[in-house]
């Protein structure tokens, strides 16, 4: 039976056996012998005895009662004793021999008893999961690594539960080399957060701290619409906000490292008595040169200032005489000052204007490349849009950037052979931006002869007729999770825009009649028609409900050539019809490049065309003799929604200028 005293050991409560304080004391005292003629012997002495206390507690964490001999022992030969330091040829001599006696102690730790699976600590390449198997199984770790990889999908849910779930092998061993989680305030920007990271994963910390600034770049893009070329959601990144919650969580829940320990276990390097001497001297060394330096700073900065003093002392006077003479000039050379401060203002507000609205439109063109494909044939004009993107978009926005950069760094060496070599490329550029404009333009010469085509009902003399899109079982919204600027949906290889117009006449029967009319351009009229007759969209009647696509498909062999569809509906005088959100004036998606709309387009017209009846969605109207009428006797203009009105007349007006 052995005696068990509590003792205040930095700070900490310790329960131990009165035999393992002796011999704690003893090491201890030792210490203060050893390093008694170190500098910095009080801190070395004190993060010393800051870790044992650490390794004390973690002993007692386990569930031990007190700290025993044992556990005095085996701290002391993990903080090493101080005769193994005394000559460097027996320093390494004995790192040697604890790094030996450390392995033999985690390889015979299992075997004590019944086997337990650990991840190995020493021979991770992640958490050290494979490697524990491969040590539990006595296999080489490469081949439980290869499986691993190749078997990822299947793998990597139960890797990070293992990961989390299994003890480490350096928790069998008191002392064990290991590396935590700090932060780094002696390299902080803000809170040393991403520096903790960058020591704890082992990549240079400008990388974790880039992860944390990229997603603010978000702020700036959801700033910038261009109408349908809205920036695309795979562009603008939505977790901004995280990203700051997350660093600040971080700030808040990371410890600091301050002992030499700390900084130890920071950088994943063994904590004994060598390695805290050398950093606690070396941050005094850090300090005492950053102290030198400030006080040169401080030195240097007040004979300037004197310096200063006497020359503006000896330049007062006859200052003070001229502007006593010439108030006037005095006051305007203020004025002068002032107007100069603003307008260096106002040029730094237009240049980093000019600096993001280039970066914005070069992002736009760039994010636009998905829809290349729909838009663009093979061969030249393919050529030309890369000419266009790189040499006219991005080679000014390069341009800018680095002169502005140059402009602030006072780099005035070869600016002329920059300033003509940019030139030149962006001259390149208008020849591609000018080229690809001009082939795009043929492509949209001419219009086809529009054709009402007769769409057959199935029941023509149903009292009421309600138009709503076929369910979407291959539209994907572009809200959801994909936004292809500017068509609406996509599925697999094919893009669909909802260029759909729906007009409403009264019908000179009693029966409901819907024609379809499909619009589309070409290099030539042939190929216009021919374009528009391939044109895939279908409706179909089910009772009194309409069922229209959702869009017009553009397929990559189907070039984009501003195809449409115009529904008309004849409604017999006296029955009804509601056309839901879905359907109608959508965004529209045109290629225009200013020819008009009245070249070419015979549009054979009959008087239903002279003005069509005015309609809101989900609204049920009736067809009177002077044309729709809300069956629940409210007017369409006194309606708030004055957003959607003025919406239907710009359509309204756009149709007719198309039809003619």
């Amino acid at each position: 039976m052995k005696k068990v005293i509590n003792i205040n050991f930095q700070g900490r409560v310790v329960p131990i056996e009165e035999s393992a304080y002796d011999i704690l004391k003893q090491y201890v005292e030792s210490l203060r012998r050893f390093f008694a003629n170190e500098e910095g012997r009080d801190e070395i002495i004190n993060d010393i005895e800051s870790r044992i206390a650490e390794l004390f507690g973690e002993i007692l964490k386990k569930g031990s009662t007190c700290i025993t001999d044992d556990d005095v022992n085996q701290v002391i030969a993990s903080m090493g004793r101080p005769e193994e330091f005394e000559g460097e040829e027996s320093k390494v001599q004995s790192q040697l021999g604890s790094e030996q006696s450390t392995n033999q102690q985690q390889q015979t730790a299992p075997e004590q008893g019944m086997r337990r699976l650990y991840r190995d600590e020493n021979n991770k390449v992640l958490g050290g999961v494979c490697a524990g198997f491969a040590n539990y199984f006595g296999i080489d770790a490469l081949i439980v690594r290869i499986l691993a990889v190749v078997t990822i999908g299947v793998v990597l849910i139960p890797y990070l539960i293992l990961w989390v779930a299994l003890p480490s092998s350096a928790s069998q061993v008191i002392g064990a080399t290991r590396k935590r989680l700090f932060r780094d305030t002696e390299n902080k920007v803000i809170a040393g957060v991403c520096s903790g990271l960058g020591h704890y994963f082992g990549v240079n910390a400008w990388i974790p701290r880039a992860l944390f600034l990229i997603p603010f770049i978000s702020f700036a893009f959801k700033w910038f619409s261009y109408g349908p070329f809205d920036l695309p959601h795979f562009v603008s990144f939505s977790f901004s906000p995280g990203a700051t919650i997350i660093y600040i969580i971080l700030w808040l829940v990371l410890p600091e490292a301050v002992s030499a320990a700390d900084k130890l276990e920071m950088k994943g390097e063994k904590v004994d008595l060598n390695n805290i001497k050398q950093t606690v001297q070396g941050d005094l060394e850090g300090f005492r040169e950053r102290a030198e330096k400030f006080g040169t700073e401080v030195k240097d900065k007040a004979v300037q200032f004197g310096q200063e003093v006497s020359e503006r002392a000896k330049a007062a006077a006859p200052e003070v005489t001229a502007v006593a003479k010439k108030g006037s000039r005095g006051i305007a050379g203020v004025f002068v000052l002032l107007f100069k401060i603003f307008a260096y203002f106002i040029v730094g507000v237009v240049l980093f204007s000019i600096v993001v609205s280039l970066f914005a439109v070069a992002t736009v063109f760039t994010s636009l490349l998905p829809i290349k494909t729909y838009l663009i044939r093979e061969g030249s004009q393919s050529i030309l849009v890369w000419g266009t993107l790189i040499f006219f978009v991005w080679v000014p926005v390069i341009g800018v950037i680095t002169w502005i950069i140059r402009r602030i760094a006072n780099i005035r060496k070869n600016g002329n052979t920059m300033a003509f070599a940019f030139t030149a490329l962006w001259i390149i550029g208008w020849f591609f931006f000018v080229s690809l404009l001009a082939s795009l333009s043929k492509d949209f010469r001419y219009r086809n002869i529009p054709v009402e085509e007769t769409v057959v009902l199935s029941n023509a003399k149903v009292d009421k007729l309600e138009l709503k899109t076929l369910p979407p079982t291959v539209y994907y919204g572009a809200d959801d999770w994909f936004k292809l600027e500017p068509f609406a949906s996509f599925d697999e290889d094919t893009v669909y825009v909802k260029n759909i117009r729906v007009r409403i006449i009264k019908s000179t029967t009693d029966s409901f009649r819907v024609t379809a009319t499909k619009l589309a351009q070409g290099r030539t009229r042939n190929e216009a028609d021919s374009r528009s007759s391939r044109i895939r969209f279908n409706l179909t009647q089910n009772d009194t409900l309409l069922m229209l696509d959702k869009g017009i498909a553009i397929t990559p062999q189907e070039k984009f050539r501003n195809q449409r569809i115009v529904i008309t509906v004849a409604v017999p005088v006296g029955k009804r019809i509601k056309i839901r959100e879905s359907v109608g004036w959508g965004n529209d998606v045109r290629v225009d490049f200013g020819r008009g709309f009245d070249d070419g387009w015979n549009f054979d017209r009959n008087d239903e065309w002279n003005g069509y009846n005015s309609w809101r969605h989900d609204v049920e109207y009736v067809m009177t003799n002077d044309g729709l009428k809300r069956v629940d006797n409210k007017d369409d203009e006194d309606n708030s929604n004055a957003d959607a009105v003025e919406e239907y007349r710009k359509s309204r007006e756009q149709l007719e200028r198309e039809i003619e």
